[in-house]
């Protein structure tokens, strides 16, 4: 296996034991690890990683922190990878060769599974479900966005090539200053920037897995509604919005108000999309006031019992069985509490 043309990021914070585990779990392949770490306290277990690229940013905000190692990025393609999860080496390697066969994608994921303990046991249980092999094939940008919203699962974790992962970080900055902060944004940002840059496909292979983790930032950050409606974020909103619109005109060469309303419409909730009315009302407390965690638990218990029938002869979603990748991943798990 050769992943020497591939960098994976992963933007640490407050997990020093999360960090030594999946740097363990990265030690026996050739990739290349950038760690921006924005901890109160750098990494203790630095001495255990001697090739390691580690950066430590106490306290700095996501994208800050991003766009500081951009220098340090040296490879083709570029992964990120949370402090907290797998990102399957055999998966990235396949979609770098995807990649490489197909000029006109920019990036490439796989299938995901979430985990969680429960009383000293790992649960495994699907991820994405609604986005098996998903080709975001179209032509013009505007009919990639508009796939996107049809059909919506993160591109973040994507193996994307390096030249577009530069150029979306660099222009979320004006000299020192950050254009906006807030992780949904964020988050939104990559994936519409990606899409407008070029098409994506989901392979049909087991690509990653992740932790739940109440902890996690997503549990303590703005919600998008609030970013969007609010006179206190009107102006890191408009700055993100912005930047996608004008990433739009330049490439698709559409005038500015088609692109602003096309905007517009995509940070909409859908109005049709054939989810039961009591669970489009508690979604939407969701976003209107964050996730909780009871609301959120019968949420992840239904989806998971969903997931784990419509996936049951699917190789590439491993929740009820085996596979020398996903017991390599239980190994670390197991190995690093």
């Amino acid at each position: 296996m050769n992943l020497e043309s591939v960098s994976v990021v992963i933007p640490a914070h407050n997990r020093p034991e999360k960090l030594r585990r999946v740097l363990h779990y990265y030690s026996q392949t050739n990739i290349q690890i950038l760690v921006s770490d924005s901890s109160e306290v750098p990494f203790p277990y630095l001495n255990e990683f001697p090739k390691l690229t580690y950066f430590h940013f106490p306290k700095e905000q996501f994208l800050r922190k991003i766009n500081n190692i951009l220098p340090y990025i040296n490879t083709k393609y570029v992964v990120y990878c949370a402090d907290d999860d797998f990102i399957v080496p055999q998966a990235i390697e396949q979609c770098v060769v995807f990649l490489e066969f197909h000029l006109d994608y920019d990036s490439a994921q796989g299938h995901y599974l979430s985990y969680e303990m429960k009383k000293d046991k790992l649960d495994f249980f699907p991820s994405y479900i609604r986005n098996f092999d998903k080709d975001i094939n179209q032509s013009l940008p505007t009919e990639r966005l508009a796939e996107f919203r049809n059909l919506y699962a993160s591109l973040l974790y994507s193996v994307i090539r390096t030249t577009t992962f530069l150029e979306m970080y660099k222009k979320c900055m004006e000299g020192e200053r950050l254009k906006f902060t807030n992780l949904f944004l964020a988050e939104i940002y990559f994936n519409f920037f990606s899409l407008i840059e070029g098409k994506n496909r989901t392979l049909p292979i087991f690509y990653g897995a992740r932790e739940k983790d109440y902890s996690s930032a997503t549990y303590s950050t703005v919600p998008l509604n609030v970013i969007r409606s609010s006179p206190e974020y009107k102006e890191e909103f408009q700055s993100f919005f912005n930047i996608i619109v004008n990433e739009l005109v330049s490439k698709q060469k559409v005038d500015i108000e088609t692109a602003k309303n096309l905007l517009s419409a995509l940070l909409q909730d859908p109005k049709k999309d054939h989810i039961h009315p009591f669970k489009r009302k508690l979604l939407n407390l969701i976003n209107a006031y964050g996730p909780t965690e009871l609301v959120e638990k019968y949420l992840r218990h239904k989806y998971k019992v969903k997931a784990i029938k419509i996936t049951k002869d699917m190789k590439s979603y491993p929740s009820t069985f085996s596979t020398p990748e996903k017991d390599t991943i239980v190994q670390y798990i197991s190995t690093y509490k």
